[in-house]
């Protein structure tokens, strides 16, 4: 309603021309902090659980157009993704997997629209408690996902974000509204950037162990996994972060009749976490005080880090894994 006001202020004032020119002119995306439009800039986000499974899940579809990505173990050393959709539509995300408690806790913290297909018994119970999630899960949502008959079941479904904004819409969820903003910044300049680097994450064994490796001419970091390039399956191109964020936490056992071996990630309250960006480490810690608020990186000061605009993978490492990098601080 005061969208609409403003609207109809600004045409009075301004006439339809000029009102419509300041409507449409470019804003920074709050999660990625790309120049898009205000409607754009207004869109509630989308998020999708992706599968990892290696080699029948890769790879995968739609992770080259997420503003965020949080990458995790699920367990049995598997790692598991919940990609984030704000700035950019994706027609093919997945394949679509079963979501966790910790994965409910950013998506809570995000307030996002919420494809998944399934879970564990404790999150699928939590779920309805979050009122700042609108939930689409596969299980039971009819019409934002699909199967493709390339791949075996369970690493065959696929959704995107038009497919599930429009379910949100027909079924009484809000598709306008951001609820956390993250800092941007611009990118350090060619002359004072660093040379090449690497950072080294052992989540558990070979083929989900990852390595970035910095690149100062694209001002970005290059994704490998599995001591390979990790590409998107439709463009066949590797997969680039403008920011890598490694949160340590604490993993602990889980009980759940279906799922043996599960684990919990801890995502409330602190913990150490680095920036690395512009080919440097900004040490400091990461902050969520519960399980719908926002989450913030903070630097030693506790102030929240800007992050250079455009995609950002969160890699949430238990306490007492190996990471390992030559950036400098």
């Amino acid at each position: 309603m005061r969208r609409i006001f403003l609207v109809l202020i600004l045409f009075a004032v301004l006439g339809g021309a000029a009102a419509a020119y300041v409507m449409s002119r470019s804003v920074d995306a709050p999660l990625s902090g790309q120049s898009v439009s205000r409607a754009v800039a207004n869109r509630r986000p989308v998020g999708v659980i992706l599968d990892n499974f290696s080699p029948d899940a890769r790879p995968q579809s739609g992770l080259d157009r997420a503003d965020l990505i949080f990458e995790t173990l699920a367990e049995g050393g598997i790692t598991r993704f919940l990609a984030i959709y704000q700035s950019q539509d994706a027609p093919t995300i997945g394949p679509v997997r079963s979501t966790r408690l910790y994965f409910n806790s950013w998506a809570a913290a995000l307030r996002i629209i919420f494809g998944h297909d399934g879970g564990n018994v404790d999150a699928l119970q939590q779920l309805p408690s979050l009122t700042s999630v609108f939930n689409e899960d596969a299980d039971r949502a009819v019409g934002p996902f699909w199967r493709v008959s390339s791949r075996q079941i369970p690493h065959n479904e696929y959704t995107s974000t038009t497919k599930l904004r429009q379910y949100a819409s027909a079924h009484g969820g809000s598709i306008t509204g951001v609820g956390t903003t993250i800092p941007h910044k611009r990118d350090s300049l060619p002359i004072g950037r660093p040379g090449r680097s690497y950072i080294h994450i052992q989540f558990s064994y070979g083929d989900y162990n990852v390595e970035w490796q910095y690149d100062p001419g694209g001002n970005d970091y290059l994704r490998f996994m599995g001591g390979a390039p990790h590409v998107e399956a439709t463009t066949n191109k590797q997969l680039r972060a403008k920011n890598v964020v490694v949160m340590f936490t604490d993993e602990t056992p889980a009980s759940d009749p279906f799922t043996p071996g599960a684990i919990h990630m801890r995502t409330e309250g602190t913990g150490k976490a680095t920036v690395y960006q512009d080919g440097t480490a900004i040490q400091g810690t990461w902050s969520k005080p519960s399980v719908d608020a926002p989450l913030q990186w903070l630097n030693a000061s506790g102030e929240p880090i800007a992050l250079n605009r455009g995609s950002t993978w969160v890699e949430v490492v238990p306490t007492g894994n190996s990471v390992t990098s030559n950036s400098t601080p």
